[in-house]
């Protein structure tokens, strides 16, 4: 009767044994399916070449190119504005109702011998016909001059903040290059360390099975082994995965096929000395756009002012004016004219006193700004470079301690391949190795993180 009941287990243990059968192969045939890294034979991508393939393809500064572009049109049309201006324009088409002139009698006076002209009332009639009415104007602005350089010069302050957006433009992409280059680098960094451990621990479970078969360890420490050695096979391919993800947002970054093969170099840290906080700021005195659409943004307020307080001067200039009119009886043909057009308004309800205040508020706002940016980008800098000082310092330290623990583990692990020591100090000293270099890539991805915000704060490209 307990035979049945002991046999139950051993045909779950025969099923499992069938699945894993199936299940592994075809897990491994999975793995084996995945995209490989780009080996030794792809192209190398250097940090410069990035950040240049960036600024000359990245479709954002393309359009910020295209905005200096159309600034750059708006002040050629502003500049037109200082010609003489030619309209000419047509009226072609047929009357809905005829036109009557009538005359009186006497109307063009009485002459000697004549009597009155005309003796009768004369009435005219143009019929509903087809008829052309023309006008055209020559003018010249003179006292509008004033106003139209004012314009103009608002306009190309307006062209200098478009090239300070694309110079703004460009940093930041550049910035963005930098970071994502540096993380690349570091997620490389670690896929390298994930491989290191898989081999160590592919050895170390090769030579644990030998001391199992001359039973010098137990079948518990081999299944621990073989357990590791699939969590670091999950980190390679995890790590891996990081990888390709971080390689398609750089070529999306460079405006280029997101499936591109390439290689990074690594990136030495620098020391944190080269760099001065005083230094730091001056660069970014110079060099960051913000300052400078900020000096521009109060200048062109300052004229817009000016320009609001010149709509007192009334508008003269110098005009030519033709009236042609065609097929219409009695009315002129040809009416042409030349002189002086003015145009005023000399009563307006204050409407241009209170334009002139505000926008003498609107430049006192744009000073405040300009002042406001200088001490903000102080203050940026300042909080980034203290950020990377601290990562400077970090790496170094992190960089000790991985290689004390590297090198902790190398000498544990040959005394086990002598059975001079126990698996659970090689695993403790494995373990402390992986932590030592998972805190040693984070230092460094927080370095060039911190580099990249730095550099992006002074302003570099």
């Amino acid at each position: 009767m307990r035979t049945p009941d002991n046999r139950k287990p051993t045909a779950r243990h025969l099923l499992w044994f069938l699945l894993l059968s199936v299940a592994g192969p075809a897990t491994l045939r999975a793995q084996e399916s995945r995209p490989s890294m780009p080996e030794a034979d792809a192209p190398l991508l250097t940090l410069e070449d990035a950040v240049s393939l960036a600024l000359s393809g990245n479709r954002n500064v393309k359009n910020s190119g295209l905005e200096v572009q159309k600034s750059e049109d708006q002040v050629a049309v502003s500049r037109s504005h200082r010609l003489p201006r030619f309209q000419v324009d047509v009226l072609a088409g047929s009357l809905l109702h005829a036109i009557d002139f009538t005359f009186p009698r006497g109307s063009f006076g009485t002459y000697q011998g004549i009597g009155e002209v005309p003796a009768t009332d004369a009435a005219i009639t143009t019929p509903a016909q087809f008829v052309t009415f023309t006008t055209a104007a020559f003018d010249q602005p003179l006292t509008q001059q004033h106003k139209i350089h004012l314009a103009m010069r608002a306009t190309e302050l307006g062209l200098g903040i478009a090239r300070e957006d694309l110079r703004s433009e460009r940093q930041k992409v550049a910035a963005d290059v930098r970071s994502a280059y540096s993380g690349l680098v570091a997620t490389q960094a670690a896929v390298d360390s994930a491989r290191k451990a898989v081999t160590m621990l592919t050895e170390v479970q090769r030579v644990t099975a030998e001391h199992e078969a001359q039973q010098a360890v137990l079948h518990a420490d081999s299944l621990e082994v073989a357990a590791r050695l699939g969590k670091s096979r999950y980190d390679l391919l995890a790590a891996e995965d990081r990888l390709e993800t971080q390689r398609e947002l750089l070529n999306d970054l460079l405006g280029r096929d997101l499936s591109t093969r390439f290689r990074v170099e690594a990136m030495p840290a620098e020391d944190a000395g080269a760099l001065t906080l005083e230094s730091a700021r001056e660069r970014a005195a110079a060099s960051r756009p913000e300052i400078r659409q900020a000096q521009f943004r109060e200048q062109q307020a300052d004229v817009e002012r000016r320009l609001a307080k010149a709509e007192y001067i009334p508008d003269v200039s110098f005009s030519v004016r033709y009236v042609g009119a065609d097929n219409v009886e009695v009315v002129p043909q040809n009416v042409t004219t030349a002189g002086v057009y003015l145009t005023w308004e000399p009563f307006d309800w204050g409407r241009r006193a209170h334009q002139v205040a505000a926008k003498t508020a609107a430049a006192e706002q744009a000073r405040n700004t300009a002042l406001q940016a200088h001490s903000g980008i102080a203050l940026d800098v300042g909080t980034k470079y203290r950020g990377w000082s601290e990562a400077a310092l970090l790496v170094q330290t992190a960089r000790t301690g991985t290689e004390a623990a590297r090198e902790q583990l190398r000498v544990i692990a040959d005394r086990y391949k002598e059975q001079a020591s126990l698996l659970k100090d090689l695993l403790q000293a494995q373990t402390r190795s992986s932590e030592a270099e998972s805190q040693y890539q984070q230092a460094l991805s927080t370095y060039w993180s911190a580099t990249a915000e730095l550099s992006r704060a002074m302003g570099d490209e």
